[in-house]
């Protein structure tokens, strides 16, 4: 098993003025890789409560750790020093990241400022990750037996280092496990209804997990979706997951008013 934490650094966030919608798009793209993600939280641009998340993760010792936010030239982009404090490491100028820099400033035909010169300071020994749509290079480095990722704030930059340099490292890991799932759609039975035969499969099927989701109540059209997935470390496991699905879908179709595979949970 890979595990892995995920930490949003904004105040925007906090304040409620921007969706933070990095920390969705990054653990589908973990989950998607066999990689478990056990833990997502949000914190201020403030040094202390940045140096307070990184050690609750050295702590409970995630396999991964990916930081987005606060990499840019201004007084309240601190994630990489305050990172970097928190590990007790040094910050050193890295020549890779400031040739990037230097190289997106020729591009948009603006001044190597000591503010876009402050994000080419790196824990000494990380390594700068391309960022062809923006200034800020993204950072890795290993600490502690962590893999540490940290990204730019500004979703279409974090996703472009995430599937061009990221990808690249997580796909190597020893330990990434068979993921799969299933959306079953249910109308005519309550939940709570449910909820004994749920729990029932549960046990009968481990490891696979079943959560029901109320749907379209609002409308007056409520139905439930059922979200059946697995994490394994076999494949051959995963049949567990279509066997559930053939075992319910036969149990429930005498009561149910209608049942229907359904691609995702709407």
């Amino acid at each position: 098993m890979i595990f892995s934490e995920i930490v949003i650094v904004g105040r925007e966030i906090l304040q409620g003025r921007v969706l933070d919608t990095n920390s969705n798009w990054i653990a589908i793209q973990l989950r998607n890789l066999g990689i478990r993600v056990r833990r997502i939280f949000v914190v201020d641009d403030v040094k202390e409560e940045i140096i307070d998340a990184v050690h609750s993760i050295v702590v409970r010792k995630p396999n991964i750790a990916i930081f987005t936010g606060g990499l840019g030239p201004t007084f309240d982009d601190i994630t990489t020093s305050s990172v970097a404090e928190a590990l007790g490491l040094e910050l050193v100028e890295d020549e890779l990241a400031l040739k990037y820099i230097a190289e997106m400033c020729s591009r948009r035909n603006l001044p190597l400022t000591k503010e876009r010169r402050k994000m080419a300071l790196l824990p000494k020994g990380a390594k700068a990750l391309k960022n062809e749509l923006g200034m800020a290079p993204g950072v890795y480095f290993k600490h502690n037996n962590i893999d540490f990722f940290l990204l730019p704030g500004v979703p279409v930059e974090m996703k472009y280092i995430f599937e061009n340099e990221v990808l690249n490292y997580l796909k190597n890991l020893e330990g990434r496990e068979y993921y799969k799932e299933i959306y079953i759609e249910v109308h005519g039975i309550p939940e709570s209804d449910l909820a004994p035969i749920i729990k029932s499969y549960k046990e009968k099927y481990e490891p696979v997990y079943i959560k029901s989701h109320p749907r379209g109540y609002e409308s007056g059209l409520g139905y439930i979706v059922l979200h059946l997935s697995i994490f394994t470390g076999e494949e051959k496991e995963l049949k567990l997951l279509d066997e559930l699905k053939e075992d319910l879908i036969e149990n429930l179709k005498n009561r149910a008013k209608k049942i229907a595979i359904v691609d995702s949970l709407k």
